[in-house]
């Protein structure tokens, strides 16, 4: 088990706002260079509206944070709330608007992933696989120890017990390479 931090996120800006890379697998992965398995990451949008990068290989999963976003994916349109997931290939044409905050899984087809937002009070789960949860911004502990706000969670064959009441975002990612 291991807690990364907001200060060991990987930032950079892009023309909309901040993204703020959380886990990339492998870790010596480049997002620009597109030579990753899976990628979980968070953005800021302050445009009226913007263009998503095509990500031809892989699949996607997004959801808002902390306000509504509408985004259209080949032309179909969807308002989502915060913590209300999207699923969608990385190759659609996709834009959004929202002045928002966003968490995402980008992963590479051949691979399963999945990912899920809950309300918990009090949770324990085991992950076979590699599991990743993000806390935005909970009171939460992990085996009794401080799960800090807007930090994530790498487990990978391990069980785990979060005590305390909030929202907690789960990816799972089976058949890594």
């Amino acid at each position: 088990m291991k807690i990364i931090k907001k200060e060991d996120f990987k930032e950079s800006k892009w023309a909309g706002g901040v993204t703020s890379e959380v886990f990339i697998y492998p870790k010596e992965a480049d997002v620009s260079k597109k030579n990753f398995d899976f990628r979980i990451s968070t953005a800021s949008c302050e445009l009226e509206k913007s263009a998503y990068t095509s990500y031809d290989d892989f699949y996607r999963f997004i959801c808002p944070l902390d306000n509504k976003m509408e985004i259209s994916v080949d032309d179909y349109k969807f308002n989502l709330s915060p913590f209300e997931i999207l699923f969608f290939d990385g190759k659609a044409k996709t834009y959004s608007s929202g002045d928002l905050r966003d968490f995402n899984l980008i992963y590479k087809k051949g691979l399963e992933g999945d990912m899920e937002a809950l309300n918990i009070c009090n949770y324990k789960t085991y992950f076979k696989d590699l599991g990743l949860i993000f806390n935005y911004d909970s009171d939460l502990k992990i085996n009794g120890e401080e799960f800090p706000k807007f930090s994530c969670l790498e487990l990978e064959n391990e069980e785990v017990e979060i005590k305390g009441q909030g929202k907690i975002i789960i990816c799972r990612i089976k058949n890594k390479k």
